[in-house]
This record gives structure tokens, C-alpha cells and sequence, in this order.
């Protein structure tokens, strides 16, 4: 329980931090965090590194927006997460985001997402989709 509790804590960190830059979160929950198909610290990396590039990019826009939602699969026997954001650059490309080094921020170092692929690539069952569509930017983390 108390590991969950740093989960919990890095969302609310991370809602506080969207609010200030007036961007306005949506959060559902159909998951019990104590399920979780993935260890923990690895977890809670890759969701910091999805949420701050989902505060960036959605700060940049004119509408602000940030979904989240846990929630799980039962047909397929999955936990989903998703993350989608509004976003400005309609033309990135969606693998070249997860390169070492590539970032379309300023004074990044572009190691985020290539860190994020690494911890996807050594759980065997672990997947993340990245899609957009012309008003969102989508990032789906699938646990089997």
C-alpha cells in the first residue's frame, strides 16, 4: 500500500503542476494500483516521464487538455493507461520521439521516451502505443 501511496502522490504532483499552467485534467480510475502488472519504480518513471511531456506540450496550446485513465481490460487480460494531450506540432513523428537525444523541447536532452522504450523493451509484457489524431497526442501503456 505505502508504494502505491508514492503513485498517488506523483499524480497529485503532477494535476498541481498541469493547474498552475491552467491546463485542465481530466482523471478516471477503473484500476487498483495494487494490481499492477509492472514493478513499481518502473512504473512510476514512465508515467512522471508521459505527464511531463503531457504538461509541456499541452501548455503550448490555446485549449489545454490532459487525459488520464486507468482502467482495466478484462477481455484481453491488460491494465491500460492512457495519456493524451492537446498539442501544437501536428507534423511529429512518432518514432523518432523514442531516438536517443530527440526532443522537441529546448534545452532538453531527449532522453525521456528513449528511457521510457528502454523499461517497455525489458518487460516482455509491457507495451506503449503513441498515436495522434488532429486535436490529441496519445501515449497507451498496455500491462498483460
Amino acid at each position: 500500500m505505502l508504494i502505491i501511496l508514492g503513485i498517488y502522490n506523483l499524480l497529485t504532483s503532477k494535476y498541481h503542476e498541469a493547474e498552475a499552467k491552467d491546463i485542465k485534467v481530466n482523471m478516471t480510475f477503473l484500476l487498483d494500483l495494487n494490481t499492477l502488472k509492472m514493478k513499481i519504480y518502473e512504473f512510476a518513471r514512465i508515467l512522471g516521464i508521459l505527464l511531463d511531456n503531457a504538461i509541456e506540450a499541452s501548455s503550448e496550446c490555446d485549449e489545454k487538455i490532459i487525459n488520464i485513465t486507468f482502467r482495466n481490460d478484462s477481455k484481453n487480460n491488460r491494465q491500460l493507461i492512457t495519456i493524451e494531450n492537446t498539442y501544437q506540432n501536428k507534423n511529429i513523428d512518432t518514432e523518432k520521439i523514442f531516438e536517443k537525444g530527440v526532443s522537441e523541447k529546448e534545452n532538453h536532452t531527449g532522453l525521456g521516451l528513449w528511457e521510457v522504450r528502454k523499461i517497455i523493451k525489458k518487460n516482455n509484457n509491457a507495451n506503449l502505443f503513441t498515436s495522434k489524431t488532429d486535436k490529441f497526442f496519445s501515449q497507451q501503456l498496455e500491462l498483460y
